[in-house]
């Protein structure tokens, strides 16, 4: 399925025919319904024949917690409603068990909770309820204010393919097999899940779960707490100076950002702006590894890639990196069909280019690298919270800065931070470059705008919404996406409805993050 996605996809992107257009876009759309679909009959199917199997292993609390409200938050988000966090300060910074299987347990009942709830909010709290020697129980809960259930159909709640108040309920898509699910692994992470329920008002699903604690140490503000930790991670990385990387990109904060991602690594990469100039690199030089932007005018990255073997100037052992900001489902199964090794998604996350790194580079260049051991330059005691009377973190609350600025902007400054790798310095860098972007981005996007060029225009919104997204502007971020694929179906009547409002959004977003680099 995901290859017939993936064939879909370029469909879409490369038709010119309403009709086909039309039918394309409803193969995609039943597609990903169909895979989700069988996605979770997979899982079922293994917990019933008992191949699933527990597998605990050494994990960051942090970033786990975060990886879910980033799951989560764009969805609530997107109805209206308030997501409200709670995380315990005492929890540990690192614990022992089955990150993934509980985290799938949790995004089962936190979109659960997004689905069925149409106003109001849905809170996460995750708190420690009690501690043995080196075993800690968590209390996980997810309260909200959405249809609620009757008390009858509450022992129908957890049977397969069960879905309750189908009248109410018959606009929602879903399987019927969320729950139960949920009830079986945590039954076979020796858990059970409890629910309080009133019709028309809410519900509150909740567990206790154990785990193992490895790092005692309190998590603080979870976010800070994740910063502090990939900071740290990144000042142990493996210095690999002798490898030889080529970035391709059309976009000037892109290949910066790279730059400065890759330089953590001790590797100083050749640039390239277009595909046109990395073929003329090629001929004078040999690169261990090319990362190469799918979305670049003129000549994109398939075409380019497809140029590289044409024409020869690719030596076997030249490993090519898609960078990419559409990371979907079937994306690597099109990078891979393309030709490419592998796929980076873009905003690049440092932990995800490691692996990269790591899975395509030659041995002997690896193996050539020592480990940095750079002290921290800002220790977490220096990055002031904002605590609530019980110790729990809830919204938190920078200082009168940058960030502070920054954060009632509605900007995401921690995920900012995270794609900048920790660095305040070179975050500010890129969000000037941004501000300063933004008359040539508009001049080129009203340019293939007013002459329908919906190709051209596609390319250069995909752009900046990677360089949106990159800066933590998710909200601007995700109206360039919808444009994005407005283009790349050419539907001029809804680019013609929205894009003079985003153009101005964006315009005063410049303006506005330009008046808090000023302070």
């Amino acid at each position: 399925i995901n290859a017939v996605l993936g064939m879909n996809e370029m469909i879409l992107r490369e038709a010119d025919d309403e009709k086909i257009l039309e039918y394309s876009s409803n193969i995609q759309n039943a597609g990903k319904t169909l895979l989700s679909l069988i996605n979770s009959i997979l899982d079922f199917s293994k917990i019933e024949e008992g191949k699933m199997e527990i597998v605990p292993v050494s994990y960051d609390t942090a970033s786990v917690i975060n990886n879910l409200i980033v799951s989560v938050m764009e969805r609530a988000k997107s109805k209206g409603l308030d997501f409200i966090v709670e995380v315990d300060e005492k929890l540990p910074t690192r614990m022992i068990g089955d990150d993934v299987r509980l985290a799938q347990v949790i995004l089962n009942i936190l979109t659960n909770a997004v689905k069925y709830t149409e106003k109001g909010y849905v809170r996460f709290t995750i708190r420690e309820e009690q501690r043995e020697e080196s075993n800690i129980d968590l209390y996980v809960a997810v309260e909200d204010t959405g249809i609620g259930i009757r008390k009858e159909d509450l022992p129908r709640l957890f049977e397969s393919f069960e879905r309750l108040d189908e009248e109410k309920n018959h606009g929602i898509e879903g399987t019927g097999l969320g729950m139960s699910i949920v009830i079986s692994l945590l039954k076979m992470m020796g858990s059970e899940i409890r629910v309080e329920s009133e019709y028309g008002v809410g519900s509150t699903f909740y567990f206790v779960i154990r785990q193992q604690i490895e790092d005692g140490m309190p998590i603080g503000d979870y976010e800070k707490r994740l910063i502090q930790s990939r900071k740290q991670d990144e000042n142990h990385l493996r210095q690999i100076g002798r490898a030889s990387i080529l970035v391709v990109d059309d976009n000037e904060m892109n290949l910066k950002v790279a730059q400065n991602l890759l330089g953590l690594f001790g590797i100083t990469p050749h640039l390239s702006k277009s595909g046109f100039d990395a073929l003329e690199c090629l001929k004078k030089e040999h690169y261990n590894m090319i990362l190469l932007d799918h979305m670049m005018p003129q000549m994109d990255g398939k075409e380019t890639l497809a140029k590289m073997k044409s024409e020869k100037l690719l030596p076997d052992d030249t490993k090519v990196i898609a960078l990419t900001a559409n990371a979907v489902n079937g994306a690597k199964e099109e990078y891979l069909s393309a030709g490419f090794d592998d796929y980076l998604s873009k905003p690049i996350d440092v932990k995800e280019l490691e692996k990269i790194l790591e899975r395509w580079l030659p041995k002997d260049v690896l193996e050539s690298g020592i480990q940095n051991t750079v002290p921290d330059e800002k220790p977490l005691e220096d990055m002031p919270t904002e605590k609530k009377d019980d110790g729990v973190s809830s919204v938190k609350q920078e200082p009168k800065n940058l960030l502070d600025g920054l954060s009632q902007l509605g900007i995401d400054v921690d995920t900012a931070l995270i794609y900048c790798a920790g660095e305040l310095d070179f975050y500010k860098e890129i969000l000037t470059d941004y501000t300063q972007e933004s008359q040539k981005k508009k001049q080129e996007l009203d340019t293939y705008f007013e002459s329908g060029d919906w190709r051209e225009f596609k390319v250069k919104i995909h752009a900046l919404k990677s360089t949106s997204k990159t800066i933590g502007a998710n909200a601007l971020a995700e109206k360039a996406f919808e444009l994005e694929k407005a283009a790349a179906s050419e539907d001029a009547d809804y680019i013609r409805e929205n894009y003079s409002v985003f153009v101005s959004e964006y315009l005063e977003m410049v303006e506005k993050i330009e008046q808090v680099l000023e302070l």
